[in-house]
């Protein structure tokens, strides 16, 4: 296979992995506006995985099915570029992957996101997706 082709190949992996933190994040939008903020967290906390899985393929990193975000900054070797304070935010997003499923931890999870959280939330995992955007390498 020429270098070129293996490249273009690459490039579709994580333009695939781009093109649905995309749609997650739009969709996180749209449930803020609406009112469903656990799901617009939820969906922050997907479009972060997502954006980090787009991340390892530009690094000749195989992605992995983890889904908890501090282990897969880790896996794309960016932990150390995040600041303590935002790690704190990414461990409170990585516990909405299963909770945000499941009924009995929905009512528990609705007394912590409020307008204003869910809109803080939005706001990190934009600011971090472009972040991380960045680092791609095609």
């Amino acid at each position: 296979m020429r270098k070129d082709s293996l490249s273009n190949m690459e490039k579709t992996v994580y333009q695939k992995w781009l093109d649905r933190v995309k749609y997650d994040i739009d969709t996180a939008d749209a449930m803020c506006s609406t009112g469903r903020y656990i799901y617009a967290v939820f969906m922050c906390q997907q479009a972060l995985e997502k954006c980090l899985k787009a991340l390892m393929p530009s690094k000749d990193i195989e992605i992995v099915p983890v889904h908890n975000i501090r282990r897969l900054a880790e896996i794309a070797g960016v932990i150390a570029e995040i600041n303590p304070n935002d790690l704190i935010k990414i461990d409170f997003l990585s516990q909405f992957y299963l909770n945000a499923r499941y009924k009995e931890d929905i009512e528990e999870l609705s007394s912590q996101i409020t307008d204003e959280v869910a809109k803080e939330y939005l706001r990190f995992s934009k600011e971090n997706i472009k972040w991380l955007t960045l680092k791609i390498r095609p």
